[in-house]
């Protein structure tokens, strides 16, 4: 166990892991399942492993990089296994709704610049919606950031 405690603490030394991401390294690196299961409380107990310290900061740079929804940011956290309570608790505290809207409004309109010239209105509407949507904005964030774009998804021309 001393040696599985060690190559974490040279881990950690390098990047934040999850307990699954450091449980996982310390498998590849050779470690046994009893080694590395043992290895990672004790590194939570010295404070070296915090899943919730490590879905606070991944969250607020994907936040600070824009892009991504709030889904996206959670489908992640979940991935690199981190706890749902934590990573819940991690979007509350970097990623507000009022900052997915803004990320939304900005991928929109980089999107809608993307655009051939001969589709706005619907046809654009349509296409950038599907990207937004693809990428798990809610609706009604995409909804406004087409409205303020002047494009539209309910057949009416563009404003």
């Amino acid at each position: 166990m001393f040696l599985a405690v060690r190559r974490g603490l040279a881990l950690l030394a390098r990047a934040m892991h999850t307990q699954r991401a450091l449980t996982l390294k310390l498998r590849r690196a050779g470690f046994g399942a009893a080694a590395a299961a043992q290895a990672v409380p004790r590194l939570q107990q010295l404070g070296y492993l915090d899943d919730a310290g490590f879905a606070r900061l991944w969250t607020r740079g994907r936040a600070a990089r824009g892009g991504e929804s709030c889904a996206q940011v959670l489908a992640g956290l979940r991935r690199r296994g981190v706890a749902q309570d934590e990573a819940q608790a991690a979007l509350a505290a970097e990623y507000p709704p009022a900052r997915e809207a803004e990320v939304c409004r900005a991928l929109a309109a980089r999107l809608a610049q993307r655009l051939p010239p001969a589709a706005g209105g619907v046809a654009g509407g349509v296409r950038v919606a599907g990207q937004l949507a693809r990428r798990g904005f809610p609706g009604a964030a995409v909804r406004r950031a087409l409205q303020e774009l002047h494009l539209t998804l309910d057949g009416l021309e563009e404003e």
